[in-house]
Formats: structure tokens, sequence, C-alpha cells
């Protein structure tokens, strides 16, 4: 009798064993399924930023990607679904490259000049991102509900960042940060579109040190306005 309960906990142990090694193992179907989507979503990304929505053809982002079209139509019902995903992916990616390097320091001065170089990177070298946000605004939003939404997340991605940032940084909340976001936003679209029309020309050192110096001030002005109580040392300052 102990022999045979002996062998049947063995076996239990070994059934639990092999049950807990299957779920540790990845699903390669539902691996191969993230990796045809990352690769319809980056190909889809680099047709709407050359071409615009209305120009890319569902063919050509299959053909990119390296799949059949049904396989992108299991992954995204439609195009617009498609471009909303595109939209949604980019800008999580950029908030929180940009957020996690604001992250690492805790001088304000260094925090603010992270975040500003996060921008200024973002305006030199992923600029047909930012373009593409503004394109799908004139192109899309008017006619389609999940564009509009899209970007109405990106808006407030942005703004909780940037918000974020400063309460951290400051250690108090400021009433008009919203309107520090917005300004960030419109330096960015215009910084992106020079970079497109004339990169020799776009000087993105001395329009960024420009924006440092517009959002600093009005830091200051918020603090003093409404009189709130922060810590001197916390606040950024203006650079000769």
């Amino acid at each position: 009798m102990k022999k045979r309960e002996a062998s049947e906990e063995q076996w239990n142990s070994a059934a639990a064993q092999a049950l807990e090694d299957a779920g540790a193992r990845p699903d390669r179907r539902k691996l191969k399924g993230e990796a045809s989507r990352e690769r319809i979503l980056d190909s889809a990304t680099q047709l709407f930023s050359e071409r615009g929505y209305a120009a890319t053809g569902v063919n050509d982002i299959a053909r990119g990607a390296g799949v059949e079209k049904a396989a992108l139509y299991w992954h995204f019902e439609s195009k617009a679904e498609l471009l909303a995903a595109v939209l949604d992916r980019m800008d999580v990616e950029v908030v929180e490259r940009i957020a996690k390097r604001v992250s690492t320091s805790a001088d304000p001065d260094e925090r603010l000049d992270l975040f500003l170089a996060g921008m200024k990177k973002l305006a030199k070298e992923r600029s047909h991102l930012v373009r593409l946000t503004l394109s799908v605004a004139i192109e899309r939003s008017a006619i389609s509900p999940e564009s509009r939404a899209a970007l109405q997340r990106i808006f407030e991605r942005t703004r909780v960042a940037v918000e974020s940032g400063f309460d951290e940084a400051l250690g108090v909340r400021l009433p008009d940060l919203d309107l520090i976001a917005r300004l960030t936003l419109a330096y960015l679209e215009e910084a992106s579109i020079r970079q497109a029309v004339d990169p020799e020309g776009a000087d993105h050192d001395r329009f960024f040190a420009h924006l440092r110096r517009l959002i600093v001030l009005d830091v200051h002005h918020q603090i003093e306005v409404n009189a709130i109580d922060v810590d001197p040392k916390r606040v950024p300052t203006l650079k000769a």
C-alpha cells in the first residue's frame, strides 16, 4: 500500500511539474501572432508617414509586413482601426521613453533639460511620426471617430506626462500645467515640419532653448501669481 501511495504521489508531482513547465513555455502561435502584428504596425507606420492615410492601401501594408491581407484583417478589423493602433503605439513609446529619461534625475534643471532633449531628438530623428499625427488630424479627425479618439489619447497622455513630471519636480501642482503641455506640443510640431521642409535651417538647439525659457518663465509666473509655497531649490532656473 505504501508503495502504491508513493507511486501516486510521484505521478501527481510529475503531472503538476509537467503542467507548470507547459505554462512556463511560450505559446509559439501566440508569439508568432504578436510578431506578425508588430510587423504590420511597422509597415503601416512607415507607409502612412510617407504617403498619408488615403494613399496607402491595405495590400501595400500587408506586403511590407510580409503577411497575407487576411492576416492583417485578423489583427485589425479595418484600416481605420490599424491607424488608431499605429498612433497609440507611437505615442506610448515616445511618452514612456522620455518620461523614463526624465525620472533619472532629481535636479529640476537637469529634468527639464532631459525632457526638452527628448523633444528635440524626436523632432530631428523621428519627425515623420509627429507629422503623421498632423496629417491624421487634417485628413481623418473630422470623419473618423477612431482617429479622433486616438489623437485625443495622444493629447491626454502628453498632458498627464508633463503634469506628472512637474508635480514630481516641484512637489506642488501648478494650475496651468496643461498649457505648458500644449505649448510643448506646438513647438514639437513646428520643429518636425521644419525638419522636413528645411533640415539645414531648422536650428533646433536655438528653437528648444527658447521653449525652455518660456517654460521656466511660466513656471515662475504661476508660482508668483498664485502665491504657491514651493522650495526654490525645486524650481528650474533660467540659463544665460
